[in-house]
């Protein structure tokens, strides 16, 4: 197919004397039936066009995170091309809100053009949003007529073809070499992205993942546009796409005027759709304006008029033909979803539905959108300079005035690494270059300080103020709405961050500070001589000891706490002999080191390189995939284990650890069924689907024989550790005296930020304060059903951390937290040889909580560890 693609370039371009259409490069239309094109190929057109037209250019950003070119397209007339950085200068302006006054602000808006994101492909297995990436560069490029015109006059087009390309590929090659057989219709038994899957949009403040970093570059630190447009494909069924307004609850820290703009633009979408006759338009349901976090929501508290539509998606490239007997009568809500109402006017009652319908959905957006931009640029460029000056005087006047890094972080280099994920969103960070006081407290100099009084104060208030979700009922009695994904995400919390909030207004000699690509921090280094001792309080300590490993080094966990060096240390403080550069350590990781003479005299682990085994099931698990993340970023060797492993004896002789990210005990027993959708598809938004028929190597789970081994693996010394919902498969299989008390409908936590008391003296917990923040998605809290006194032996059970007895949650919403105070959230239990760890909630979930990461980073390292009375050699 490539080399195809690559003789129709070059026979059309000897001979070209206008733009080509997608069908000239690609050989189909983008849309035909059973005809899914790949990123080579979407790119190969791209190019032929930027080639044969001076309205594109196209510019690499970044690379994807398995080092593809991500690309982005600027389409506007030739003369403002030649004036990019120009328009760009203008709109950073007025974003910033450094315009000197607002009569300058409206010259510079009259002057300047409005600048328009649209992206295609986040989540590839949508698969028309970068099918209709040629389509819309080729209407915007090779379009004539007044309106075009005047959207290339009066706006700049930030185009990106696919911000997934890795998943583009998967998604386009897994389909086309199933089409016209049986499984025409799976699912692609992996993540669609190599670490997130549908969970990159989840990424947009934390930014963990490269097509994220590379993405918000553009957006908050050089183009700064105003309307940012996000193509997904999950409507409520029957509805043939959503498009704002969104529905309720509204974050209170997004400006009112971007839901104004946003409802404008949505406004302008269904007046287009209606006078086109495109029926299934509905509005104000399913998606909320609640969480931050996604790529259309990061924006709205950056003063950017952040727009999600959801086009429906029947099965890839395969068509269907709906007749009225598929059309439910009502939706989810209650609503009638063959009548028309305020917000459905035209319900789509049957007919085709293949790959070109949602093109022409999308594209028809698309011009509602560009129009709109076009014919009011100059009223949405001044809108952002007034937003940016609203956030910039309400932040001087105080309450907050100012957020202020404390001095005494429990892991400096993490709140670091915490500022600097605020630094990539556009955040002003300034450094104190002398001591000062706020409100009768001293600061040093140095010290860091997030002043309220900057443009985007609403992202940064709404990342470090605890998130208040509001019980909205549709009546009386009825249960509270839910959040469509988290209730809480407070990122000070979940990062372990201790932020001083200063509401008055006070004086200080601050300097601005910029950390985009590398973090400027600085450990330390005390004493002398050949043992390092690390403080295993900082997260870094996990990457410095796989050097220290690799490099040869003894590297030992100390088993209670000891003096040397005229210090007291505490358990768990990592001890290294026979290697390592500490100066090299402390400046490349930011540690705090400690040089002596020789070992402690204290009992302690044995540290090996760790022998971890992953579970990826062929049913498609973010958390699975989160769980890759941290293990690559911390430098945790493992190996991903499939079904067919688990069903072989040789389990304990590869392994120390496994370990079971967070997905239910059936998924894991089970996995893909024939005849399912694929795992947790809302059908609800789906509605009917082809038979999805997996190919016979992804199907099912590690059965009834795989359980046994894994008993097995640890009956005979294995360590198991268990994420939160797949703590349900040892609870439920293995003889533990143990239940799950998140169980039985009682408790309910939609996603929030809950309080754990930590015992720091169990070895999972070194390095952990005694009170903490976990995120929970309500899945697990144990009780352990053995009295104290029988509670020893093979099959003692030990707490390293329990939900907070009161005052539980911290950011977000739970219901019925009475059935969980006080259960313990973190377990070892013992069994056999071995020993099963069960962790009540996702410590690393999404790459955010680094706060928590400590349980499942300590856990894989002491699978592999040796108890030793003495150090070796005394």
């Amino acid at each position: 197919m490539r080399k195809i693609a690559v003789f129709i370039l070059a026979a059309w371009t000897l001979g070209a004397a206008s733009p080509p259409a997608p069908r000239d490069i690609l050989g189909f239309t983008p849309g035909d039936d059973y005809k899914l094109a790949d990123y080579a190929q979407i790119m190969k057109y791209f190019q032929a066009l930027a080639a044969a037209s001076d309205r594109m250019r196209l510019v690499e950003i970044g690379k994807s995170e398995l080092g593809k070119p991500l690309w982005m397209a600027y389409i506007s007339t030739p003369e403002n091309l030649k004036q990019l950085d120009k328009y760009r200068r203008i709109s950073e302006r007025l974003a910033l809100g450094k315009a000197a006054t607002e009569a300058e602000a409206a010259k510079l808006a009259a002057e300047g053009k409005a600048i328009v994101w649209i992206d295609s492909g986040l989540h590839a297995s949508e698969v028309a949003t970068a099918q209709h990436a040629p389509e819309l560069a080729y209407k915007m490029v090779a379009g004539e007529g007044a309106e075009l015109d005047k959207i290339r006059r009066q706006v700049i087009l930030l185009q990106i073809p696919s911000i997934n390309p890795d998943g583009l590929d998967w998604i386009a090659h897994w389909y086309m070499g199933n089409v016209g057989t049986p499984y025409e219709g799976a699912p692609l038994p992996w993540l669609y992205h190599k670490y997130a899957g549908h969970d990159n949009n989840r990424d947009w403040f934390m930014m963990n993942l490269a097509e994220t970093r590379h993405a918000s570059r553009v957006l908050y630190h050089e183009w700064f546009p105003q309307i940012l447009y996000n193509h997904h494909q999950a409507p409520p069924f029957p509805a043939r796409i959503f498009v704002p307004p969104y529905d309720e609850p509204l974050n209170p820290h997004i400006p009112s005027a971007v839901m104004e703009g946003v409802g404008l633009l949505g406004l302008a979408m269904g007046e287009r759709f209606a006078r086109e006759g495109k029926t299934g338009v509905v509005s104000y349901k399913t998606y909320d304006a609640w969480w931050n976090g996604g790529l259309r929501s990061a924006p709205a508290f950056h003063n950017i008029h952040g727009l999600l539509t959801e086009t429906a998606l029947y099965s890839y490239a395969t068509p269907h033909t709906y007749t009225l007997d598929e059309i439910p009568h009502r939706f989810a809500d209650g609503l009638s979803a063959r009548d028309p109402s305020i917000f459905y006017q035209r319900p789509f009652l049957g007919g085709k539905w293949g790959l070109r319908a949602p093109i022409e959905y999308m594209l028809t957006a698309d011009l509602a959108v560009l129009t709109t931009a076009a014919d009011r640029a100059a009223d949405f460029l001044l809108k952002s300079y007034q937003m940016a000056r609203a956030s910039i005087e309400a932040g001087a006047k105080g309450n907050p005035y100012a957020y202020v890094l404390a001095p005494d972080q429990w892991d400096r280099p993490t709140s670091l690494l915490f500022l600097q994920k605020l630094a990539l969103g556009g955040v002003e960070i300034h450094r104190a270059r002398a001591g000062f006081t706020a409100v009768g407290k001293s600061y040093p100099a140095g010290t860091y300080v997030l002043p309220a009084a900057q443009p985007f104060r609403p992202y940064l208030m709404d990342l470090v103020e605890p998130q208040k979700y509001p019980e909205l009922r549709a009546e009386a009695g009825r249960p509270t709405k839910r959040p469509y994904d988290i209730a809480g995400w407070t990122l000070s919390q979940q990062m372990g961050v201790k932020l001083d909030r200063v509401d008055g207004v006070f004086a200080a000699q601050l300097e601005r500070v910029k950390w985009l690509e590398r973090i400027e921090v600085a450990g330390s280094v005390e004493g002398g001589g050949a043992v390092l001792l690390l403080d295993h309080r900082q997260n870094a300590v996990f990457p410095a000891m796989a050097e220290l490993l690799k490099a040869g080094a003894a590297v030992r966990w100390a088993g209670s706490g000891f003096e040397a060096a005229g210090k007291s240390f505490v358990a768990g403080t990592v001890i290294a002999t026979g290697g390592g550069d500490a100066q090299a350590l402390a400046a490349k990781h930011g540690l705090d080191v400690t040089r002596i003479d020789s070992a402690p005299p204290v009992a302690g682990f044995r540290i090996s390189s760790p022998k971890v085994g992953l579970y990826q099931p062929w049913l498609a698990n973010a958390d699975q995939g989160w769980t890759e993340w941290l293990f690559d970023t911390f430098h945790v060797p493992y190996t991903l284990i499939h079904n067919e492993d688990f069903r072989k004896p040789d389990l304990r002789s590869r392994f120390d650890t496994i370990v079971l990210a967070s997905q239910t005990a059936p998924s894991i027993l089970h996995g893909f069924r024939v005849g399912e959708v694929s795992a947790g598809e809302d059908a609800s938004r789906r509605g009917p689907q082809p038979p999805a028929n997996q190919r016979p190597e992804y199907a099912g789970g590690i059965g009834p024989a795989g359980l046994y081994q894994l008993e097995e693996f640890v009956r005979q010394g294995g360590a198991l550790v268990a994420l939160e919902e797949a703590t349900e498969l040892p609870v439920s299989y293995f003889p533990l005296s143990l239940n799950n008390r998140a169980r039985g409908g009682q408790f309910y936590c939609p996603g929030s930020l809950l309080r754990i008391t930590v015992d720091p003296s169990q070895p999972l917990s070194y390095g952990m304060p005694r009170e903490a923040i976990a995120f929970s998605s309500g899945g697990a809290a144990f009780q352990i059903t053995v009295a104290p006194s029988f509670n020893k032996g093979e099959r003692e059970i030990q707490s390293a951390a329990r939900f907070a007895s009161r005052d539980l949650l911290a950011s977000g919403w739970v219901s019925g937290e009475r059935a969980i105070l006080g259960r313990e959230a973190v377990v070892e239990a013992h069994h056999g040889k071995g020993k099963i760890i069960l962790i009540a909630f996702r410590p690393q979930f999404r790459g955010q909580p680094h706060g928590t990461f400590k349980f499942l980073l300590n856990a894989a390292y002491l699978g592999s560890s040796k108890w030793e009375n003495q150090p070796a050699g005394r």
